[in-house]
């Protein structure tokens, strides 16, 4: 089987690379064991060989799952609508933007009688600190405050998690399946080389044997003489050894029997010309064993 399974290799690993996940990868095996089991027996002239082949190559397809053939593994990751995701959409608080703002007016405000000729002395004049400056700085303390609750705010929110869907895919390792898948077809090989081994030595004793039984010295003679008889293709040798076929069967209590009217109940009658035995009948002990045919000719 692994020579047959050798010349679809090609072919098998083609399939195998297409199928890529497991369940169709065993389809194609399965498929493989139907053709591998089909051609065997084609070829297989024993029927206990045929049998255990089927038994072993069923349970060859029961263990196809248990095959260790894991390739590339892809994870799929998809978002609430379907679509693929990498990072999650952060959720900002609307106060953040309103602290922000807030804070950058106050700043501008608090700022801005420093960038304009406000006092007489313009930054001459913070030398004469007064109570005048106490609002445009409270302004820009403000400010900042609110900006730095804006970040506050902008931290401690954190982006609410967006669900995700996942679908894992596993490729199967098409060499890797067909080492495996090769190495179980060799094991059924080896199996079948010892049914068939056995098969021999079983039949072993039944060498010599005819229907069962040891080839007399007599029986081997017989034959050794009607051979040499074909052999010799000389008309008259072989009919001499012919005639010796009654004397072996005289030897065997069975006599042959030509026809005549005293005899004529042991014989088939066919029409003919002549008058007489076409096959002799075969008689034991006034038993009938094999009947014979003769011709009673034409009036």
């Amino acid at each position: 089987m692994v020579d047959i399974l050798e010349k679809d290799k090609d072919s098998l690993l083609t399939e195998l690379a297409a199928a890529k996940e497991s369940e169709k990868a065993i389809r194609v095996l399965e498929n493989e064991l139907d053709k591998l089991l089909l051609t065997y027996n084609e070829q297989c002239s024993s029927e206990r060989e045929r049998n255990a082949a089927a038994y072993m190559m069923q349970a060859v397809r029961l263990s196809l799952p248990l095959i260790d053939s894991v390739g590339d593994t892809k994870v799929w990751e998809a978002g609430e609508t379907g679509e693929s995701s990498d990072k999650p959409k952060k959720r900002l608080n609307p106060l953040l933007f309103l602290f922000l703002i807030g804070g950058i007016v106050l700043c501008g405000l608090g700022l801005l009688p420093f960038l304009l000729p406000y006092f007489d002395g313009g930054l001459d004049s913070l030398k004469n600190f007064d109570m005048a400056l106490l609002k445009p700085l409270s302004f820009a303390a403000g400010g900042l405050v609110c900006m730095f609750i804006a970040g506050l705010l902008g931290r401690r929110r954190a982006p609410k998690a967006t669900k995700r869907a996942q679908r894992v895919e596993i490729h199967v390792d098409s060499a890797k399946v067909y080492r495996n898948f090769r190495n179980t077809i060799l094991s059924v090989d080896q199996s079948l080389d010892e049914i068939r081994s056995m098969e021999r030595w079983d039949k072993r004793d039944d060498a010599g044997k005819i229907d069962g039984h040891t080839a007399s010295s007599s029986e081997l003679d017989l034959f050794s003489d009607l051979l040499a008889a074909a052999y010799s293709k000389d008309p008259d040798f072989a009919l001499e050894k012919i005639n010796e076929i009654k004397y072996y069967l005289h030897k065997q209590q069975i006599e042959v029997v030509d026809y005549s009217a005293e005899t004529a109940r042991y014989f088939d009658m066919m029409p003919g010309l002549h008058a007489g035995t076409i096959r002799p009948a075969m008689v034991a002990d006034g038993k009938l064993l094999r009947k014979g045919v003769a011709s009673a000719g034409t009036n």
